[in-house]
């Protein structure tokens, strides 16, 4: 019976956690509601490759999903539990701590990312795990885990340069003061 709980509070929290993400995405796309970018992102090779890869990490843990109920160990149910809000809880922060529709290009310092330069690449990483631990086995999720971080490794990456071109003296500085990519700890 508990686990029958936890079960159903998992993916409870976690089908919540993916509405939360999608409502904020499409509140802070419109006009009035939404926030600015820290950088226009052109479509390039690298922001390509980046993507495709993002999404195939999506992918490896979707299609190979068995046939039959989904049947997550505890220790699955409970890392889904509570990853999957506070991906959101990440991603409704970063949203709403970047700099507001004022008319000028501003970099975003404080708030979420005060502490992270790329929360939001958090956010879905958290979100993915959270897929993984309840829909897939250890090796497709780290299969997963691994071509997400490649293709957010190559998106920041020419972020960043876009970022230090556009705000070369301030993004320098914030770079110093906010030392983690998107890993803490690590990165």
């Amino acid at each position: 019976m508990k686990i029958e709980l936890l079960r159903v509070a998992a993916f409870c929290a976690y089908l919540l956690s993916w509405l939360v993400l999608a409502v904020a995405a499409v509140a802070g796309a419109m006009p009035g509601f939404g926030r600015r970018r820290q950088v226009a992102v052109s479509i390039t090779v690298p922001v390509l490759i980046g993507t495709l890869l993002q999404a195939g990490a999506a992918l490896v843990i979707t299609l190979t999903m068995r046939d039959g109920p989904l049947r997550p160990s505890a220790f699955e149910l409970a890392g889904a539990l509570g990853l999957s809000p506070l991906a959101a809880a990440l991603f409704v922060w970063a949203l709403r701590s970047a700099p507001g529709d004022s008319g000028a290009e501003r970099l975003a310092t404080s708030g979420a990312y005060a502490w992270l330069r790329h929360p939001i690449y958090l956010a879905f990483l958290a979100m993915l795990v959270a897929t993984g631990l309840l829909a897939s086995s250890g090796l497709k999720l780290a299969a997963a885990a691994a071509l997400y971080l490649a293709g957010t490794e190559l998106r920041i990456a020419f972020e960043e340069a876009g970022l230090a071109g556009q705000f070369p003296e301030e993004y320098a500085q914030y770079r110093l003061r906010t030392r983690w990519r998107y890993l803490p700890g690590l990165r």
